[in-house]
């Protein structure tokens, strides 16, 4: 016999990553949990476990049009709410700084990289070597980025521009 749930669709609230076990901080894999909830209840509606093999010093979640987008570690992730299922996982060699959402293209900037997704994980363009410890969105139009890199540690830091459609620097 096959049971079949109805996933119905609800109001978020709220998007949080939390280490819901206490987890130590400064083991060799780190692990938490993006917990959303609903709107009205604040009852979580899902708790997805998110792992890295690097200390997720940078680390941010937010759901856009029921689609849980979440970037920890060196990792990054699109997940489906109503499927219940995950679109993409990327796994960087470096780390994962930030992302932006702009009329439905998902910017995530790494250590090193800028990565042009659409909300399907689908890639559009990736740009390498716009800094060595760290990138940062800082600007996007309906034309160009920009942006800034690390260039020379600490402190020497580089804008770019780069042209939105294609990723290469202006």
């Amino acid at each position: 016999m096959k049971y079949i749930i109805e996933i119905k669709p609800e109001p978020i609230s709220e998007v949080d990553i939390k280490d819901l076990f206490k987890i130590n901080p400064h083991s060799e894999s780190d692990c938490e949990f993006v917990r959303i909830t609903n709107a009205s209840t604040f009852e979580p509606i899902i708790n997805l476990k998110v792992e890295s093999d690097y200390s997720p010093t940078f680390k941010q979640s937010e759901v856009v049009d029921g689609i849980a987008i979440i970037g920890y570690g060196n990792r990054f992730s699109i997940f489906d709410l109503s499927k219940r299922e995950i679109r993409t996982n990327l796994s960087f060699d470096g780390y994962f700084g930030s992302f932006k959402v702009d009329n439905g293209e998902i910017f995530i900037a790494t250590d090193s990289k800028l990565i042009n997704l659409n909300f399907h994980g689908v890639e559009k363009w990736r740009t390498d070597n716009l800094g060595i410890d760290g990138v940062v969105l800082s600007k996007i139009t309906e034309t160009e980025i920009v942006e800034s890199g690390e260039c020379d540690p600490p402190g020497g830091w580089k804008s770019f521009k780069l042209d939105r459609n294609s990723g290469l620097k202006k």
